[in-house]
């Protein structure tokens, strides 16, 4: 393995940070650590990484390597859970040990998301589909395969609450989208098994089956407090799917750009400490164009729009309208003026494009 093989190359085991974070929270009654670090520390450490550079040409060996880096991330996410809800169903909590406790659940599951994201995108490999469910219903949120599958499906569709609308607000498209997501979940699920063959093949029957049992393990360990935070660490998760594809799509979609259907486009963004976090989901427009494409061998997309900040930051500016548009609304005009010519963030936490 060459050097800028390895290098970025092990950038990508800091995708098993997040469920140790939570495992040590647990270990040393610290219920806040995951978040603090996750939330508030990782995207100023943008200042220090910068962008990444273009992907190594991988070799076989290395390639191989990093086939099996999201496995390895579920399994240590699902072991990290396991011991937290053990650790916690020990300790002597407060009102607000509980609520440290579930941000930082929150956090972690968000992050995870990401390499179920990605198992999930390998329909010859069993063993990944699985673990990839098993990640999205232990988060709590068993719909993520069914919904994302038909944010594929549908592309552009601003109607559907694939992509939102330019002029709707966070809070208005994340309730939109969660009711249509919650109408199709069974139907979707029941077509995806006729697919395949077997009526649990859908995926949906397994990480239903991961949830509930996350949320006995989590009454057994710690009772209706522990029950309690584990259901509203999964609203929140849920909510958060909708709200970064809010993030990843906003101003894109059919009623906004005249090509949106041939397009595909997405906001995209080239922060290294982003990429390796997130296995490359932050390359967005790419994932959709070529959504087999492993995430270490994905690229930015020529032209893609460009995002003014990181996905943390620009979650949270969206929660507020006014300093969401005042954000994007810069970033998208640059975009359709010329897309090849759009300024990186780089090491700077935002990004005003004039």
């Amino acid at each position: 393995m060459n050097r800028p093989e390895l290098i970025h190359g092990s950038g990508y085991l800091l995708i098993v940070v997040p469920p140790v974070l939570l495992a040590l929270s647990a270990a040393l009654t610290l219920p806040a650590l995951p978040f603090v670090c996750l939330i508030l520390v990782a995207p100023l450490l943008r200042l220090v990484f910068g962008d990444a550079p273009t992907q190594p040409h991988w070799s076989e060996p290395a390639a191989s390597a990093l086939e099996i880096v999201p496995m390895g991330g579920a399994i240590v996410f699902l072991a990290s859970l396991a011991y937290a809800v053990w650790a916690i169903g020990r300790q002597d909590l407060e009102p607000q040990d509980w609520l440290q406790y579930g941000l930082s659940l929150w956090a972690v599951a968000i992050f995870s998301s990401c390499y179920a994201h990605e198992l999930l995108h390998r329909p010859r490999a069993p063993v990944s589909r699985m673990l990839g469910r098993l990640v999205s219903g232990a988060m709590g949120y068993p719909l993520l395969e069914h919904e994302h599958r038909e944010h594929h499906a549908h592309g552009v569709d601003v109607v559907e609450a694939d992509w939102a609308r330019t002029g709707e607000s966070l809070w208005h498209y994340t309730g939109r989208r969660f009711k249509r997501v919650m109408h199709h979940a069974w139907e979707g699920d029941q077509l995806a098994a006729a697919r395949n063959g077997h009526r649990l093949a859908g995926g949906l029957p397994l990480a239903v089956a991961a949830t509930s049992l996350t949320a006995v393990l989590f009454y057994v360990a710690a009772g209706v407090p522990g029950l309690v935070m584990y259901a509203a660490v999964g609203l929140g998760v849920a909510w958060t799917m909708h709200a970064m594809t809010y993030v990843q799509h906003w101003g894109l979609g059919s009623d906004a750009a005249p090509d949106a259907w041939e397009g595909g486009y997405a906001w995209e963004d080239g922060c290294r400490l982003q990429a390796w976090l997130t296995l490359c989901i932050s390359y967005h427009q790419a994932h959709h164009h070529r959504a087999t494409v492993p995430y270490y061998r994905r690229e930015l997309a020529p032209g893609s729009p460009r995002q003014p900040a990181g996905y943390v930051v620009l979650l949270f500016a969206a929660m507020v309208p006014p300093l969401w548009r005042l954000l994007m609304l810069p970033a998208l005009e640059a975009w359709k003026r010329d897309p090849y010519r759009q300024e990186s963030a780089g090491r700077r936490l935002i990004c005003f494009t004039k």
